[in-house]
């Protein structure tokens, strides 16, 4: 994202009086079975994937606010473009379309909407695969405490 994007968007979340998620420094790998794992560190792993998660969204947001930004300009370039076309030339439409869509410039903006919109389905996709782990950890804590309580009774 641009800086002064960025920049912006950062300090209104800050000033709604929110925390900006933070990524984490340690790396946790996610077990291949839960059931082995001590309960003590599936809290580990499920704060762990629960702040990854958020962490993802954040990027998600900010890369989502960045696009429409892009999409924004793209559009208002094109529009620009077009007017001048169709003002200073006598020519149609659809001929002064397709010559503002093959500069050089409109290309670009085209190509860093659709890199964005790319990074965005990876996004995602990550975003979903860590709320699927957080998922199954907060499933086998809930299993092992009826498990517990079943015992218990």
């Amino acid at each position: 994202m641009s800086d002064l994007m960025s920049q912006k968007s950062i300090a209104r979340v800050v000033s709604l009086g929110l925390i900006l998620p933070q990524g984490r420094e340690e790396h946790v790998s996610f077990p291949e079975d839960l059931s082995a794992i001590h309960i003590d560190d599936l809290g580990v792993h499920l704060s762990y994937w629960a702040s990854m998660c958020s962490y993802v969204l954040y990027q998600i947001s900010l890369v989502e606010a960045e696009l429409i930004v892009k999409r924004q300009t793209l559009e208002e370039e094109c529009d620009l473009r077009l007017y001048s076309k169709m003002k200073n030339a006598n020519i149609t439409a659809t001929l002064a379309k397709s010559s503002v869509g093959s500069s050089r410039t409109v290309i670009e903006l085209k190509r860093l909407v659709a890199q964005m919109e790319a990074d965005l389905k990876v996004l995602k996709s990550v975003a979903l695969g860590y709320d699927l782990k957080n998922s199954a950890i907060s499933r086998e804590i809930s299993r092992r405490q009826q498990e517990r309580n079943l015992r218990d009774d």
